[in-house]
This record gives structure tokens, C-alpha cells and sequence, in this order.
């Protein structure tokens, strides 16, 4: 009976984070749209350059593995191996580290303090650290796993720089190749991905010393 209180308690705090980042990136679209809609900007390249933010992706697919991770019936749930979780694990906290550092001493105060920028930004990255520690199983991660990580971001920083070649907008002023030159840019992009890498290693030694404790 403890377990499946515990079982289900898991399953709904999930559920609430779920609900939370859902409407997080639903104001922050709307929010976004307006603006551009204000530079007379169509809402397709409005919706391009939304997603094209890596923190907006990453908090997708945080949204979307605690979705199915509380709508699972079983252990064949989507998205349930510790591979994709724990990945997602270091793209937002990648988000989180690049905001805090990076990003949020040169925004504004309005931004800064806005719902959808404090849960996408600080709250999320926290929540989901938590739901990695206490929900997610950790056996069968690998060494070289967080260098297997580090594609998808190399992914997105070739897409972006191609799409910033062809539109001018770039999400990021340290991936501006316009501002930086493409050599400053490939030294931001490896800085960023040997971070990326430094965080899915610690997340990678964490999870084989709990994996011991306690069956996976």
C-alpha cells in the first residue's frame, strides 16, 4: 500500500510540473507572438523563432517526459528509458546554468520576473533535477553517454547558425555569428558542449552510485 501511495504521489507531482511547464510555454508563445507581431513579423517566423530557442526546446521535452511519466500504466511507459530522461536531465539544467550566468544579468526586470521566464528558466530546472534523483531509474547509464548527449545540442547550434545565415535572427547573443564571427562561435559552441558534457558526467557517476543502493 506505502508503495502505491508513493507510486501515485510521484505520478502527480509530475503531473502538476507537467501542467506547470505546459502553461509556462504557452504564455511565454503568446507573449512572444505579440512582440513580434508588434515588428510586423508574420506568425510563422514568429513560431520559427520561438521554438528556435534551446531553452524552449528543452523545456518541451521536460514537459513532455513528465507528462508521460505521470500518464504511464505500466512499465513500458513512453519515454521510460534512463537514457532520454537523464538527457533531458542535462539540456535543462544546461538552460538553467547558461540563464543564471549568462543570460539574466543583462535582461530586463519585467522579463526576468515573468511567470513563463522564472518557470522555464529557474523553477523547472530545479524541479526536474528532483524528479530525476527520486523518480527516475538509473541503471544502465553509460560513460559515454553525455558525449552521445552533446549531438542534439551540436544539432541545434548548426541549425541555428544556418537559419541565422539565411533570417539574421539569432536566439542567442554568444552564437550571433554576426556580432561574433563564426571562430568566436565555435568557441562559445565548445565551451557549451563541454559543459553539457560536465553536467551528463556528474549526472552519469550520481546515477550509478544510487543504482547501488537501490534496486533499478
Amino acid at each position: 500500500m506505502t508503495a502505491m501511495r508513493t507510486a501515485k504521489f510521484k505520478r502527480t507531482a509530475a503531473a502538476c510540473l507537467a501542467l506547470l511547464g505546459w502553461a509556462a510555454l504557452a504564455l511565454g508563445y503568446i507573449r512572444f507572438a505579440g512582440a513580434m507581431s508588434a515588428q510586423n513579423i508574420s506568425l510563422t517566423e514568429a513560431s520559427i523563432r520561438f521554438l528556435s530557442f534551446f531553452a524552449i526546446q528543452a523545456n518541451i521535452l521536460t514537459a513532455l517526459v513528465l507528462t508521460a511519466f505521470a500518464l504511464r500504466t505500466g512499465p513500458e511507459e513512453w519515454l521510460v528509458h534512463p537514457f532520454v530522461r537523464s538527457a533531458v536531465c542535462a539540456y535543462i539544467l544546461l538552460v538553467g546554468l547558461i540563464y543564471v550566468t549568462m543570460l539574466r544579468p543583462t535582461e530586463p526586470v519585467e522579463s526576468a520576473t515573468s511567470f513563463n521566464i522564472i518557470v522555464m528558466h529557474d523553477l523547472m530546472p530545479v524541479a526536474y533535477l528532483v524528479f530525476w534523483l527520486t523518480c527516475v531509474r538509473k541503471a544502465g547509464l553509460r560513460w559515454y553517454d553525455p558525449l552521445l548527449w552533446t549531438i542534439y545540442p551540436l544539432f541545434y547550434l548548426g541549425f541555428i547558425l544556418v537559419r541565422g545565415k539565411l533570417s539574421g535572427f539569432y536566439p542567442y547573443p554568444f552564437i550571433d555569428a554576426r556580432t561574433l564571427g563564426y571562430a568566436g562561435v565555435a568557441a562559445n559552441t565548445a565551451g557549451l558542449l563541454a559543459v553539457c558534457a560536465a553536467i551528463g558526467m556528474v549526472l552519469v557517476v550520481i546515477g550509478w552510485a544510487l543504482s547501488r543502493r537501490k534496486p533499478s
